[in-house]
């Protein structure tokens, strides 16, 4: 599928190229040859018009290297008679009264006879309707040479986008790639996830048809299908939570949160798992921070943070810290742990992660981290870990919530700092 998406993105890449292409040399060469003939046409009316001379236009442009003029009109005796530089035999008279019959038909002042590719302009005289001629041999060659350059140059062009759009291509579907991959990693891990519990209820389910067993094995076996089942359910629920956090969109259900009193209450639960465990905990709260935000997905991110420091954390304490930091609230909470390099602090927050892979059967599944990241995320903060000095701490990042009053404050403040710098 990507390599297709991938062919399609060069195709459409390129059929845009060709067609921009295309207008670009044609309306190149129609504007040049609008040009030349306008300029053209202005040049025979002046001399039409004796303000030139055919011969002071020809040597002026290079003789025989550019269009030639001749004009064709009557003289003080009545006869047809042509002169002038030209290709023609102005000597034909034939000749030169169908060039005045055709010139002369012609509604304009100017225009064009194609079967002779010459283009003339009018002017009346006392003797009657004078024409000018230039030859549009030496114009059209050179429209023609222009194109003869165009299109290589086109050429050399096409290639170069090609390439160009072979590595934008790579470069545009690298995040679909990378979504399809963690899609296929996600179901792999998922399958394998439940095979376990379902393997342990079909092999105790069948134990329990089997006759030769007493009560208590057969409660015991009662047991072991109610775990795995409890186990299964939290999978489920984690991953359906996890679906409905990547299709949050928009401010549906968000609010004007007090984010420091919410913080305040997600911990009240968690002090007596802590001391259960033997950990001191300590917090450290600003009062009064508010972000806009869904209150029960909040609860659950901050909620998911706690369980993790209580259920990973070594001997020591675990430290909760909100304050507000510019125009954000962080909240960080950091634990006691063993050492964690980068690679590993970016991938705890992959989805089925264990460090550990004992952690299966205690029902850790991993998709906490991925499920408050996805939280954050999406209420426009950013969730980091970071280990260092032998403490593990993740830190929550969202946009404090700001009334229009407190905006108008902001925004003076900011301007008074610009102005500063």
């Amino acid at each position: 599928m990507i390599k297709k998406l991938r062919i399609q993105l060069i195709c459409v890449n390129m059929v845009i190229v060709a067609i921009m292409l295309s207008l670009l040399i044609g309306m190149l060469v129609y504007f040049l040859r609008r040009s030349v003939e306008r300029q053209q046409f202005t040049t025979l009316h002046r001399i039409a018009n004796g303000m030139i001379t055919a011969a002071d236009v020809d040597e002026k442009r290079g003789g025989r290297q550019n269009p030639l003029h001749f004009i064709v009109e009557f003289d003080d005796g009545g006869k047809l008679r042509g002169y002038g530089e030209s290709s023609y035999d102005l000597e034909d008279e034939d000749f030169l009264r169908e060039l005045y019959r055709q010139a002369g038909a012609a509604d304009e002042s100017n225009g064009v006879l194609l079967d002779y590719n010459l283009r003339f302009a009018r002017a009346e005289t006392e003797r009657g309707p004078r024409f000018v001629f230039a030859d549009m041999s030496f114009e059209r060659a050179a429209s023609r040479r222009m194109i003869e350059i165009a299109i290589p140059l086109g050429l050399v062009f096409f290639g170069i986008m090609y390439w160009v759009s072979v590595l934008l291509a790579s470069w545009t579907v690298r995040p679909v790639e990378r979504a399809w991959r963690l899609q296929k990693q996600f179901i792999a891990d998922a399958s394998h996830e439940l095979k376990t519990p379902l393997s342990v209820i079909v092999s105790n389910a069948e134990l329990l048809q089997q006759p030769g067993y007493d009560e208590a094995q057969r409660r015991q076996f009662n047991d072991n299908i109610l775990v795995m089942t409890n186990q299964m359910r939290h999978l489920v629920d984690s991953m359906l939570l996890l679906a409905r956090v990547d299709s949050m969109q928009g401010k549906e259900g968000r609010v004007d949160l007090d984010f420091s009193a919410m913080v305040e209450d997600c911990i009240l639960p968690f002090e007596p798992l802590f001391f259960e465990r033997g950990l001191t905990f300590e917090s450290d709260i600003e009062p009064n921070l508010h972000v806009h935000g869904n209150e029960q997905a909040l609860r659950r991110c901050v909620d998911i943070l706690l369980d993790n420091a209580q259920k990973h954390s070594e001997p020591g304490t675990v430290r909760l810290r909100l304050h507000r930091l510019g125009r954000n609230a962080e909240l960080s909470i950091s634990n006691p742990s063993p050492p964690f390099d980068r690679q590993a602090c970016e991938e705890i927050f992959r989805r089925f992660y264990r460090r550990d892979e004992a952690r299966t059967y205690s029902g850790d599944y991993g998709l906490g981290l991925p499920i408050a990241k996805g939280i954050v995320e999406r209420h426009g903060g950013r969730l980091s870990c970071e280990w260092e000095n032998g403490e593990i701490c993740f830190t929550a990042t969202l946009p404090i919530y700001i009334s229009d009053g407190e905006s108008t404050k902001n925004c003076r403040f900011l301007r008074k700092q610009r102005e500063k710098r």
